[in-house]
C-alpha cells in the first residue's frame, strides 16, 4: 500500500528532473539553427564581397566559375540541411517539453497560484506555427542567389 502512494510522487520527481534538461534542449536547438543561419549567411557574405577582388578570369577558366558555383551551391545546401536537422529536434525536444509541463500542471488554473495558471495556454501550441525556420533558410537562398549571380557575371 505504501508504494501505491509512492508512486505519483516518484513519477513528479522524475519529472522535475527532466524538465530543465528538455528547456535546455530546446534553448540549444533553437541557438544551433540561429548560429547555422548566421554562420552560412556571414559566410556567403564574405564570399561576395571576396568576388570583385579575384583577378579576371581567361574565357578557357570559366569552368571555375561554374565549380565555385556548384561548391557553394552545395555549402548552402548542407547548411539548410542541418537546420532542418536542427528542427526537427527542435520540435521533438518541445513535444517532450510541453508533455512534462502538463504533466506538473504548469497549464493548470489554480494548481500552483490561486486562479492563475503558471504558463499561458498558448504556450503548448505557439511553437507549432513558428516560421523562423523558412527565414533562416529564405536568407541563405537570397545570399546564395546574390553570390551566384555575382560569380556568374564576373
Amino acid at each position: 500500500m505504501g508504494s501505491e502512494h509512492a508512486r505519483p510522487t516518484e513519477s513528479v520527481a522524475i519529472l522535475q528532473l527532466l524538465y530543465p534538461w528538455y528547456k535546455e534542449e530546446v534553448y540549444r536547438r533553437r541557438q544551433q539553427m540561429i548560429w547555422l543561419a548566421a554562420s552560412a549567411a556571414w559566410t556567403l557574405l564574405l564570399l561576395l564581397f571576396l568576388v570583385p577582388a579575384l583577378p579576371p578570369l581567361q574565357p578557357t577558366h570559366r569552368i571555375w566559375s561554374v565549380l565555385s558555383t556548384g561548391g557553394m551551391l552545395l555549402f548552402s545546401g548542407i547548411m539548410m540541411y542541418f537546420i532542418r536537422q536542427q528542427r526537427a529536434r527542435y520540435e521533438m525536444a518541445k513535444g517532450v517539453l510541453i508533455k512534462i509541463e502538463q504533466q506538473l500542471g504548469l497549464y493548470e488554473k489554480s494548481r500552483h497560484v490561486d486562479n492563475v495558471s503558471l504558463y499561458p495556454e498558448d504556450w503548448q501550441t505557439d511553437w507549432r506555427r513558428d516560421r523562423s525556420e523558412w527565414v533562416y533558410h529564405g536568407i541563405i537562398l537570397l545570399m546564395t542567389s546574390l553570390l551566384a549571380l555575382a560569380l556568374l557575371l564576373r
